[in-house]
Formats: structure tokens, sequence, C-alpha cells
């Protein structure tokens, strides 16, 4: 009895010794930024050990990481219900409903976590981040305050709290808090991008530009860098304007922007879709179904469902293929290209009955190759419908101005003897606000023209 009890122990230690490499090796591959390898692992693991916690935790994670979000609440979940205690794995909960959005899931998750280590930095600035989302402002900068008390060189904490109190009006304090995250964290881009556009809304232009040129230094090939440093220097004396934004930078900005464009848009009062909706409609008459239209820039496609009713085929354009991605989802449209808009155009020759753009040419200072371009991609008696920022008291010699925003704005004499020279007869044009931005409204022009 006693040699087979022995056996049996060996045995056993041999399976735990098994189990454990197992994991080590799953681990080592998943921290290679190899989660789907990791997975096989994992799962190789739950095989032999369906009920192993960190097995289960772990292929959440990597299955989170793979885009399987559901199957990662699942796993998580699991291993939660066989190891309540399991700090790090509800911590990796609340991250999972944090990026699925399930930001009061998240809340409950890093409340959990923090009721049982008040001390984890992490959990603090995450909570502060799903509480944001809420617009549970002081609650978040609460948050990221505490993690900061307990972590004073974690410089994402410090951007996240100078992104709370700018939200808030607490401008000084906002600066403040992103220039420590730059002494924390020197060589972050995110610290030096966003104290530029905090002292750019403050109009400290010349103080911007310095920083831009310190991101610059860290990331000189950076389209987004070298676009608002010649936005900096185009509002200086005698500084020449790029006559657009480079596909480049369109395509970085907004294909990070992507994920967060409808929400934030929203949040700003954002009009132009509606409005151009609204113009096309006057111009277009009834809505039968029975005409060609083309979305350029179509973004996310927030001018597909106003368009719809009107088009018997509804194509939309634009250059981040993040903002495509959202615009499939939407659905709604017959087909959607990645390219840039006037090379796209020149290739469209009178293919169009309408072409409707909103919010687009206020990343085109020069207007004159886009409209050209446009009058020749549509059809005799075809439309055009447009919004472009306006230029308030715009010279009597004003074209376009590259803001230090890092958008153009346009004199109205400009864009309608454009329009003209183009072959365009102006249907209708209007004065309006666009969105706010900084607390202000932000003037446009919202514009029906008629190819002759």
């Amino acid at each position: 009895m006693r040699k087979s009890n022995t056996k049996m122990a060996r045995k056993a230690q041999r399976q735990k010794i098994s189990l454990d490499d197992a994991l080590q090796l799953a681990i080592d591959t998943h921290r290679q930024g190899k989660p789907r390898l990791a997975s096989q692992h994992y799962a190789a693991i739950l095989e032999v050990a369906p009920r192993h916690p960190d097995a289960l935790h772990y292929m959440g994670v990597a299955q989170h990481q793979l885009g399987q979000h559901d199957a990662a609440l699942r796993l998580i979940g699991n291993a939660l219900d066989i190891a309540p205690d399991y700090i790090d794995a509800r911590n990796n909960l609340g991250n999972v409903q944090k990026e699925m959005g399930l930001f009061a899931d998240a809340e409950h998750s890093y409340r959990q976590v923090l009721a049982a280590r008040p001390d984890f930095a992490l959990a603090h600035n995450n909570l502060g981040v799903v509480l944001r989302a809420q617009d549970r402002l002081p609650e978040a900068a609460a948050c990221y305050r505490a993690a900061l008390a307990i972590a004073p060189t974690f410089a994402q904490g410090w951007i996240n709290l100078g992104n709370v109190l700018k939200k808030t009006g607490e401008d000084k304090e906002a600066l403040t808090a992103y220039r420590n995250a730059i002494l924390h964290s020197p060589e972050n881009p995110e610290a030096y991008r966003n104290l530029a556009r905090a002292l750019v809304s403050q109009q400290r232009r010349e103080e911007a530009l310095d920083i831009y040129r310190q991101w610059e230094r860290i990331e000189p090939d950076n389209p987004v860098v070298r676009h608002h440093i010649a936005a900096c220097e185009g509002a200086g004396a005698g500084a020449a304007a790029p006559e657009r934004a480079s596909d480049a930078y369109v395509q970085t900005v907004f294909d990070r922007f992507a994920g967060s464009f409808d929400g934030v848009l929203e949040k700003l009062g954002y009009r132009a879709p509606a409005l151009c909706g609204e113009m096309a409609a006057a111009l277009l008459g009834a809505p039968q179904g029975r005409l060609d239209i083309l979305d350029a820039g179509c973004g996310t496609g927030l001018c597909g469902p106003l368009l719809r009713p009107f088009a018997r085929k509804l194509a939309g354009v634009d250059l981040s293929g993040g903002m495509l991605a959202k615009a499939r989802e939407r659905g709604g449209y017959d087909d959607l290209q990645e390219g840039e808009l006037t090379a796209w155009l020149r290739q469209q020759a009178a293919a169009w009955d309408a072409i409707v753009s909103a919010d687009t040419l206020c990343y085109f200072g020069a207007l004159e190759a886009v409209f050209t371009a446009s009058a020749a991609a549509l059809r005799a008696g075809g439309h055009l419908v447009f919004t472009v920022e306006q230029t308030v008291d715009a010279a009597p010699d004003a074209t376009s101005v590259l803001h230090p925003h890092g958008r153009y704005s346009h004199a109205e004499h400009y864009v309608r003897e454009a329009l003209r020279q183009a072959g365009f007869e102006v249907r209708e044009s209007r004065h309006i606000t666009l969105r706010q931005e900084a607390g202000k409204p932000v003037a446009g022009l919202l514009v029906g023209a008629r190819k002759r």
C-alpha cells in the first residue's frame, strides 16, 4: 500500500510540474506578442485541466486581443467563478468590459479590484477612464489623482488627468499635468500632442509650435506633427501653408479617431451631415431612388442614411481605412472605396448625379483642383453640396487660412469664385454653425452648386 501511494504521489507531482511548465511556455509565447499561438497552448492545458484558473484567465486575454471579445468575457468569468479572489483576472475582466464599451460593468469590476487592493494604481486609472466615458469628470479626476498618489511617475495617468482638467476648464492645471507626463516620459509622443493641442486651444501658438518641434525630434517622420508645425507656422507672418493636408496626415488622424468619431462629434453638436442632407433634399427634389450619388469623404457614413432615399447607387470614398470600416458597419452604401478625393474624382468622368461632401474640404486649402475634378465627375446639371469652415472677416484678397488646430477655413468670395471657374453656379449658400469647439461655435458655409 505504501509503495502504491508513493507512485501515485510521484505521478501527481510529475503532472503538476508538466502543467506548470506548459503554462509558463504559453505565457512566454503570449509575452512575445503571439496571442494566437499562446491560445493553442492554453487550450491544450484546458483539455487536461479544464478548471485551471490561470489558463482560463490568460486564454481570455488572448481571445480579447484576437477580437473574440465575448469569448474573452466568458473565459475570464469562468476563471473568477473558480477563483473569486483572483485580482489580476478581475482587473482584466474590467479591461475587456471597458474596451467593449460596457462601462457600468467595467466600473463594477474595477471597484471590486480596488476594494481588495486599494494600492493598485492601474485600477484607479482604469476606473477613471470608464468614469470619464460616462461623463463623470470630477470622479474621473479623483481616480487619476489617486493613481498618481500611488505612482507619481505614471505618465499616462498625468495625460488622462490633463485631459479631464482641460475638459472641465481647468486649463492651467491641465498644462501642468501634461508637462509632468513629459517629465516622466520624455519619449512619449502622446504627451507632447496633448500639451501642444491644449496650448493651441488657449491661442498660445508660439508655445505650441515649440512643443510640436520637440515632438518632431522624437518622431521626425510623423505626418501629424509635420502638419501641425506647418499649421502653427502658417498662422505667423509670412509663412506659406501647404495647399492641403497630406494623405498621410489624414489617414493617420482619422484611422486613430475612427472608433470614437461619432460619439465625440455628437457631444460637439456636429451638424455638417444633417445640414448637407437638408441641402441635398432641397436641390434634388422628391426622393425617388433614381440618382447616382457620391459621398465624398464619407467618414463613418453619417450622410449615408440621409442620401439613401434619393439614390439608385450610393457610393463613398475616403482616405481612412478605419473610417471606411465604420461606414461598412453602418451599412447603406453600394460601394465604399479608399482613395484621395481629387485623384479619385478624376477617374469618374460624368459618373454622378450628385456629390455631397460634409466637413471634408476643411483639409483642403486650395479648392480649384477638387472643384474642377468634381465638375468633371458630375453629369450635366449635377449638384455639388458641401461645407467648409468660414474665414470670418476675410480680407478682399483672402483665399484660405491654415489654423493652428490643423484645419483650413475659407473666404466666402474665394469659394464662390473657385466654383465659378470650375463651371458651377451657386444655387444656395448659407452661413452655419458646424459644431462647438473649445466652447465656441465654429462658423461655416453650406453650399449647394449646380454644374452649368
